[in-house]
């Protein structure tokens, strides 16, 4: 599935939203919650939904934090 992880943290202002590092958004997230941010804070990428988690209300990638650290099994 198609998603766009945010490589930059940024404060939407006019929105009021604020984006996590390595956060993944939908395509529909992006464009209602994060629409007036630069496309320069997030890049594409290919996520199965199986290989996803949420955690404190934010979708990352099994095997990373908000850090972006791999985390050991």
């Amino acid at each position: 599935m198609l998603y766009y992880r945010v490589i930059k943290e940024k404060y939407d202002y006019f929105n009021k939203n604020m984006t996590v590092m390595n956060e993944l958004l939908t395509p529909r997230e992006r464009n209602t919650k994060f629409r007036y941010l630069k496309d320069d804070c997030f890049e594409e990428v290919e996520v199965s939904k199986k290989n996803t988690y949420i955690n404190f209300g934010v979708r990352f990638e099994k095997g990373t934090n908000h850090n972006g650290i791999r985390k050991e099994n």
